[in-house]
């Protein structure tokens, strides 16, 4: 039998995190973290469960203490995996279905916390993966606790990435990248939405991806409704605008990359509003600097394209965070008054739809001390590409 060891980082990985998390806590007055959802529990851990994401009925579960070790929570059958592919060391069990609350209680009096405060994900773009009564079942039991909203300390942490995480994301971008300039070439007239997303998952697993996280090739739309995102049967015609949008995952890391094309034959007002597009994203990309805020590239947007009579689509913010997951936190959006820091990663991406189609183009950008880099590559062309 294989005793192999396989973790996505190294340890001094998670010890930084969870210092990072620590800090945090103290300044917030937690005295445990309670992670219960997967994209969290996959940070704080490195197990990556093919279980997690289809499974409802047994929660897989993290503690982080203020002081102590980090305890992992899960059923029997990922005992082994949790110890071959992350660091934990304090790995508990439930055995049967329902029970897992009687794990959680236990670990909590162990922690000594029967009066501490508990951070749960209850704020902003957090989500409990325990159901609701279980939670109200878990409070019951601690009536002397407080479980408070740990949403900032969460934030937070992942907002910032380390250069591992950067090393991640860059090679799921560069791969993104590389099967959409692939795919460009061989659009044609006569493909369907479905071919089209069929190519492309075909070339991402070509270059390396896991998993890919969402797709959406759009080429009809009405402008009193918007667009279909969601591959359809529609066959591509000569004059089409066709939009694909799409991420991946590699080890555990993501990517959030968008392409504009015309299929055969562009018009002059098409290769106008594509240089736009283009043009607009750089002086987006121009405000994504340390010290602004993420509103500030926002509203620099929004003068832009009221200065030509164009509005985005209404969506709520032209870009967001990239790491963990194809979008997360923070938001580039009016209002959201985050400032923008050194290792950062932004998916940038104004758009708009016009009689002449939906024009959206999307690069993956790291936040360095003096502005930023191009993680996704090769970037978008700088002119209209027509397919033959």
């Amino acid at each position: 039998m294989s005793n192999g060891h396989y973790p996505d980082f190294p340890r001094s990985e998670y010890e930084l995190r969870y210092g990072r998390a620590r800090e945090i806590m103290k300044q917030r007055g937690l005295d445990v973290l309670f992670i219960t959802e997967e994209t969290n529990y996959v940070y704080f851990t490195g197990h990556r469960s093919q279980q997690n994401p289809i499974d409802k009925i047994r929660p897989y579960l993290f503690f982080l203490p203020l002081k102590g070790n980090p305890v992992v929570i899960v059923m029997p059958f990922e005992e082994y995996h949790v110890r071959a592919t992350t660091w934990i060391e304090d790995v508990r069990l439930y055995r049967e279905l329902h029970t897992h609350n009687d794990v959680v209680e236990k670990t909590i009096r162990d922690f000594g916390l029967e009066n501490g405060r508990i951070g749960c994900e209850l704020g902003r773009e957090q989500y409990l993966e325990i159901s609701y009564n279980d939670f109200v079942d878990l409070k019951s039991r601690f009536p002397e606790a407080s479980f408070e909203d740990a949403s900032e300390v969460l934030l937070r942490l992942r907002a910032i990435k380390s250069p591992a995480e950067v090393e991640r994301c860059r090679a799921a971008s560069e791969l993104t990248a590389r099967a959409m300039d692939r795919l460009l070439k061989t659009i044609h007239v006569g493909m369907t939405e479905l071919e089209v997303a069929q190519t492309l998952r075909r070339f991402m697993v070509d270059e390396g991806a896991e998993k890919v996280t969402f797709l959406i090739v759009a080429s009809e739309f009405r402008l009193d409704g918007g667009k279909v995102s969601i591959p359809t049967s529609r066959v591509l015609q000569r004059g089409d605008m066709v939009t694909v949008d799409t991420g991946t995952e590699l080890q555990g890391y993501a990517s959030d990359i968008c392409r504009t094309i015309a299929v055969a034959s562009a018009t002059e007002r098409q290769r106008e509003l594509y240089r736009y597009l283009i043009d607009l994203n750089f002086k987006s990309y121009e405000a994504l600097k340390p010290g602004n805020l993420c509103e500030d590239v926002a509203l620099l947007c929004q003068r832009e394209m009221a200065r030509l009579g164009i509005k985005t689509q209404g969506g709520g913010r032209i870009g967001h965070g990239v790491g963990r997951e194809s979008t997360e936190y923070p938001s580039l959006a009016p209002g959201e008054k985050v400032k923008i820091e050194p290792g950062m990663i932004f998916s940038c991406n104004p758009n708009f739809l016009t009689e002449s189609g939906f024009f959206n183009s999307e690069e993956n950008l790291l936040i360095t001390q003096n502005g930023f880099e191009f993680l996704s590559q090769p970037i978008a062309p700088s002119e209209l590409f027509v397919t033959g």
